[in-house]
């Protein structure tokens, strides 16, 4: 089917979902980009999310400007609020605080970018690595050094 995405959520609790989203072109939703990572070899970096009506987005470190902020826990509050505890890797900042939901959904879409270009990135090492292994077993079967007591 043309024009949608398709996402698997893996949740705490260990259930994965399948969301699917639609759009209105008839072509395929490029999916944050891994199309273009697959063609140069390299993740294409995360979109940075403009903030609204002057808040900070969330993925950004107040302290010391990184992008990497990522949630510790959460929970959800009344009225389309959650208390959301995030924690910058480069500087340890922490902050507990509540936020609306259309920032949290904002912060969402960064983190599932950022997991993304991750595992982009990841598949492409893995893929350098395993040929680099096969071109190993190669010259080494050409030059006669392997041996039955090699296996």
């Amino acid at each position: 089917m043309k024009g949608h995405q398709t996402k698997r959520v893996a949740l705490p609790g260990g259930r994965v979902i399948e969301i699917v989203y639609f759009s209105d072109s008839a072509e395929p939703v490029d999916d944050a980009g891994q199309g273009e990572a697959e063609a140069t070899g390299h993740p294409v970096p995360a979109p940075v999310t403009e903030p609204l009506d002057g808040e900070s987005p969330l993925h950004l470190c107040p302290s010391c400007s990184s992008s990497l902020v990522y949630p510790v826990a959460w929970e959800e509050r009344s009225n389309d609020r959650w208390c959301i505890e995030r924690r910058c890797p480069n500087c340890e900042w922490r902050d507990v605080d509540e936020f609306h939901q259309t920032q949290v959904e904002r912060f969402d879409d960064v983190l599932n970018d950022g997991t993304e270009n991750l595992l982009a990135t990841l598949r492409n090492y893995a893929r350098a690595n395993m040929e680099a292994d096969v071109e190993r077993l190669v010259d080494a079967i050409q030059r006669d050094r392997i041996e039955p007591m090699d296996f």
